[in-house]
């Protein structure tokens, strides 16, 4: 996002040049104001939206798990510079108390394996939660469809 920030602020700074040099008065200056203001706001709703799109993935829940009260609504790349591992984070709801082992296995679009990762859980009757799992960092996420989440062990 620096680059858009960047942009952003040489954007502004040409265009208050602009209004500087015109004699047009205030009121001319107080209409280009509110215009880039509209513009800017706009434009960052428009990056938010755009990046949130693109961090989402594709999730199948196994039939083992829907059966055990397990939903999902989201689930998202996480990024970090800092960290090579790949990770998603899967927002979970349980219907039904439940402690276990899940995993998550990455496919490419030849239905091939290419990944997995594993997240234990404890789930109260009514819960919900973020669920991270964290890949290699030797997978390659651009080659991932999809990703399927199903229970590994039961918890004691």
């Amino acid at each position: 996002m620096p680059c858009y920030r960047t942009t952003l602020i040489v954007s502004l700074l040409a265009l208050s040049g602009t209004i500087g040099c015109t004699d047009g008065g205030k009121s001319d200056a107080g209409s280009l104001g509110q215009s880039i203001g509209k513009n800017v706001t706009e434009f960052a709703q428009g990056v938010g939206t755009g990046v949130d799109t693109q961090l989402q993935v594709e999730i199948e829940v196994s039939q083992a798990l829907t059966d055990a009260g397990v939903t999902h609504t989201i689930a998202k790349q996480q990024s970090s510079l800092k960290e090579p591992e790949k990770s998603i984070s899967i927002y979970l709801i349980s219907e039904k108390k439940l402690a276990t082992t899940l995993i998550a296995k990455a496919y490419n679009k030849d239905g091939q394996e290419v990944g997995r990762a594993t997240a234990d859980v404890k789930f109260e009757q009514d819960d919900a939660k973020y669920v991270p799992f964290v890949f290699p960092p030797e997978m390659d996420r651009q080659t991932v469809a999809v990703y399927k989440l199903d229970m590994r062990s039961e918890l004691p």
